[in-house]
């Protein structure tokens, strides 16, 4: 009879009757055999690395030493900016009002007619014939800036608020669908089984095994979607759009950089506000 056990680099034998010792040699991977390759991709990789950053760099102008040679000049921008003239402060606060409106309103608009959308563009709900249309229609009007379509809007329908509202609708309805339907996709489907065995109905699987996991998250992307909406609402007015834009570009063709200053502090305070605002909503709801 024989028997033999292992542990470590020890192998014991025992054969009739006498157990024998026996020291087993075992040679640790060598290394480099192990690294040689990866580590030779990973300097090839950072060697391209570099190469593409340099070419970006030389293709786009980059050049440290102009904007060394600009900075007299910014910095004399700023000190005509100084100090702010607050006899515009009305009029900026007002701009700053209906900048909010046109963030608030388009967002919840498109937090709205979101809804469908990123049901209809979520794999594990809708069929291939529905969900592939749809990602693709989403991601091409999705592609288009908000600028751009503030552009096209205020040659449809004219300048003021309104062209504001519905470019922010346009576009923020494409970026809540898409992240809606990322949300949807992620939910755990432990609770979509259990209600589908029950003989629900896909409406009542959506209602009480989908949304409840999704809406925290849907409040979410709601609010950060308007905290950028407030940024982007703040550019639209230089091209007719409304807003505190049309302030800040209006003083800055005048040359009255005292004036524009007054305008930026205002929008740099709505922006801090809303963001602090937004903070404590989503505590609180999330």
């Amino acid at each position: 009879m024989e028997m033999s056990d292992e542990a470590g680099p020890f192998h014991v034998e025992k054969k009739t009757g006498r157990a024998e010792l026996r020291r087993v040699c075992l040679r640790p991977p060598s290394a480099q055999a192990g690294l040689t390759v990866p580590a030779t991709m990973t300097r090839a990789g950072l060697f391209v690395a570099l190469l593409v950053f340099a070419w970006l760099v030389w293709d786009t102008g980059a050049d440290p030493i102009r904007l060394a040679r600009g900075l007299p000049w910014i910095f004399d921008f700023l000190r005509r900016m100084m100090p702010p003239d607050l006899s515009v402060l009305p009029a900026a606060l007002l701009g700053a009002l209906k900048t909010v409106e046109i963030a608030l309103l388009g967002t919840a608009v498109a937090a709205v007619l979101a809804l469908p959308l990123g049901f209809l563009s979520a794999r594990n709900v809708a069929p291939g014939a529905v969900f592939y249309p749809a990602r693709a229609v989403l991601n091409f009007f999705r592609s288009v800036d908000t600028l751009v379509y503030a552009l096209v809007f205020v040659a449809a329908v004219g300048l003021g608020p309104f062209p504001g509202v519905l470019a922010v609708v346009a576009y923020t309805t494409t970026s809540l669908a898409k992240l809606y339907g990322e949300a949807v996709e992620g939910v755990d489907p432990g609770p979509v089984d259990a209600i589908t065995a029950t003989g629900a109905t896909r409406l009542q699987v959506l209602r009480f095994g989908v949304i409840p996991q999704v809406l925290p998250l849907f409040l979410s992307y709601v609010l950060y979607r308007l905290e950028t909406n407030i940024r982007a609402a703040t550019v639209l007015g230089f091209v007719g759009a409304g807003g505190i834009g049309f302030y800040l570009q209006t003083y800055l063709r005048m040359i009255d950089y005292r004036a524009a200053s007054t305008v930026l502090l205002v929008t740099v305070a709505m922006v801090m506000v809303v963001d602090a605002i937004s903070s404590r909503l989503r505590d609180r709801l999330v």
